[in-house]
């Protein structure tokens, strides 16, 4: 993947760019604690807000990479961009979406479940969100997301099922 970062020099300060866009590069860990901390104030509400912020980032990271790759193997760079080749917040195993019908998306090594630890229920809230922000962009329809297997709860991969959603957003 040919994606490089630059280093932009300033007077006083120096920022990370990547498709013209600042980043940042942090531990894994880092939105994980953010997130069990989230949990702690705000409880079950705490899945909405992640969700809610997840939509808002996969959409405007959509559309960044939109302007810069096109449509044309969109899905094969996105792979590889969120991938270990790229910033390594996942890796895709299986998309299989449709604008009728939705679709599953599999993903193996995410990060958010791998730093979470064990738990009862699914974690990838935020990455739920990200999904339906990502395909929403994509596909032009309205989605809904739910994590239906979590690498948290001990399943070897997170599943997720999109649908489409009638309702506002």
């Amino acid at each position: 993947m040919n994606e490089s970062y630059e280093l932009e020099r300033m007077r006083d300060s120096a920022a990370i760019r990547q498709f013209g866009v600042r980043v940042i590069i942090m531990r894994g860990g880092t939105l994980v604690d953010l997130q069990k901390s989230v949990e702690a104030v705000l409880g079950e509400e705490a899945d909405a807000l992640l969700y809610e912020a997840g939509i808002r980032a996969g959409t405007s990271s959509t559309q960044i990479l939109l302007k810069k790759w096109g449509r044309e193997d969109f899905m094969k760079r996105w792979a590889e961009f969120y991938g270990s080749r790229g910033c390594g917040w996942f890796k895709l195993e299986e998309a299989k979406i449709t604008p009728e019908r939705g679709g599953i998306i599999k993903l193996s090594s995410s990060f958010i479940a791998e730093g979470y630890g064990r738990s009862e229920k699914p974690v990838c809230h935020f990455l739920c969100g990200f999904l339906v922000g990502v395909f929403q962009k994509l596909l032009g329809i309205k989605l809904a997301c739910e994590e239906i297997r979590c690498a948290a709860t001990g399943e070897p991969y997170c599943e997720f099922k999109l649908e489409r959603y009638e309702g506002e957003r």
